[in-house]
């Protein structure tokens, strides 16, 4: 949500006619409406999904908040999310301390995140048989990282995935948002 609305309000700012999708209570919270994807049955989650997306037809540029992880057992946002929205374009967030779940799933590890950014697109394109999304850049939180630690964990990202990595908070907005432009 947190780089969502960066990058909302960073495009907003640059003139650009940009709609937001929220899809969990904080994000409808603060922009006002949206889909509380966790409180609808997962028979209806794509549709309401799409109805959403569609809904913001007319802007330039639609940001849709992620919800859940394919990695996550518990997860049932992350595929409807993605069905519904039919994204062009991801970018992939990432807690920068963590290298497994959170408990109660603590015992799973996070896959590599050039490995993950390749299922995440293969899951957009459904086996070529749909358009696939291109990840254009990682938003890291940085959170319990000392600021060198933090820029050490930018650099290696965006080395190992060749794609522009930030801490939207900690060092701003800028390289998601010309991935964006540029796109």
């Amino acid at each position: 949500m947190t780089a969502g609305l960066e990058l909302y309000a960073a495009l907003l700012d640059k003139g650009i006619n940009t709609g937001f999708v929220p899809t969990g209570q904080i994000g409808i919270t603060i922009i006002g409406n949206g889909i509380p994807l966790d409180a609808i049955k997962v028979d209806h989650a794509a549709g309401s999904v799409q109805e959403a997306v569609l809904e913001q037809k007319d802007k330039d540029v639609i940001i849709i908040e992620g919800q859940g992880s394919f990695a996550h057992p518990g997860s049932t946002a992350t595929l409807p999310l993605m069905r519904g929205s039919q994204p062009t374009h991801l970018i992939l967030c990432h807690k920068a301390a963590h290298d497994h779940l959170r408990y109660p799933v603590s015992h799973i590890p996070i896959p590599p995140l050039d490995e993950f950014i390749r299922l995440n697109e293969s899951m957009t394109g459904v086996c070529g048989s749909q358009i696939q999304a291109k990840t254009l850049g990682i938003a890291l939180n940085t959170v319990g990282l000392s600021d060198e630690e933090a820029e050490q964990k930018v650099a290696e990202t965006e080395n190992k995935t060749g794609l522009p990595t930030t801490d939207v908070i900690r060092f701003g907005i800028d390289k998601l948002l010309d991935a964006v432009l540029n796109s």
